[in-house]
């Protein structure tokens, strides 16, 4: 394992999906010419690549003795630069599909040689959302060493009937957030592509199927996901090793807002956690 260097190599790349959504992403490495494990990191429903804490934990994996690729799902409507959602009709006809079909072209965009580095294997981590995705793309891949996931539900259908109904009445649910000027939606046709794929994305099927080691962690005040949820996923009887992680007093962000102001013990525990984990596990 290469040893810790002062300088971090940070690139900007686009990654082609076939189609006018790309996906962008930052590259960081200590070393182009070292031959090392690839970590490609993936953010939750409303987080893009330079979300809260993705930088300073890429930036701890790369200088570990990872290349990292973090990455933005295509139609997250994100301008990259900003950090804004400035492309609110992407972002409503984004769907699971289309990022467990983004995670998949990234693996394969890598395996071809497309970050123009050696590498020895590939890992994959991811937030919430992403970490379902993340469970699902490793369950159907074979290139894949090891997967960690933080605060990762065990369903991707989590709305009420009522909410349901309504959505498909109105065509579009409707929501806010602070990185966007104007309320944002998600088209109904984000629920029928989870209920047309229910069996094909069933994240605790998928879980259960993996023989690679995953790394779960979870905090222990998350309000967002429960517990109860993700341990469905840590107690599914599965074919390969599972560690679980809870970090007492973390919310399901880890205490983490964006723009992150400071590192917090909550997400220092879970960084050094998945780094020691994917340290055991990709070398």
């Amino acid at each position: 394992m290469p040893e810790k260097a002062e300088e971090l190599v940070l690139e900007e790349i686009t990654i082609n999906t076939g189609d006018e959504y790309s996906v962008h992403a930052d590259f960081r490495t200590t070393d182009k010419r070292a031959e090392m494990p690839v970590i490609i990191v993936s953010h939750g429903f409303l987080g893009y690549k330079r979300w809260g804490f993705f930088p300073y934990l890429s930036e701890e994996l790369a200088r570990g003795g990872f290349h990292v690729l973090t990455m933005s799902f295509s139609m997250n409507g994100t301008d990259e630069e900003t950090g804004m959602i400035t492309d609110p009709e992407a972002f409503a006809k984004n769907t699971v599909s289309r990022e467990i079909e983004d995670m998949t072209t990234v693996v394969k965009h890598i395996e071809g040689g497309g970050l123009g580095v050696p590498f020895s294997s590939i890992g994959l981590f991811g937030f919430s959302r992403g970490g379902a995705v993340a469970i699902v793309v490793a369950s159907r891949l074979e290139g894949i060493g090891a997967v960690a996931t933080w605060g990762t539900p065990s369903r991707f259908d989590r709305y009420s009937d009522r909410r349901k109904k309504l959505w498909k009445l109105d065509g579009s649910l409707v929501f806010k957030d602070p990185r966007a000027e104007n309320p944002l939606s998600l088209d109904y046709s984000y629920y029928e592509d989870i209920d047309r794929n229910r069996a094909e994305q069933d994240i605790v099927k998928a879980a259960s199927s993996l023989e690679i080691p995953h790394l779960m962690v979870h905090g222990t005040r998350d309000q967002a996901v429960t517990l109860k949820e993700t341990e469905k996923l840590v107690n599914t009887n599965r074919k390969g090793p599972v560690v679980y992680k809870k970090v007492r007093g973390a919310s399901h962000s880890f205490g983490v807002k964006h723009p992150m102001k400071n590192i917090n013990k909550c997400l220092q525990e879970a960084v050094e956690s998945t780094l020691r984990f994917f340290k055991d596990n990709l070398y």
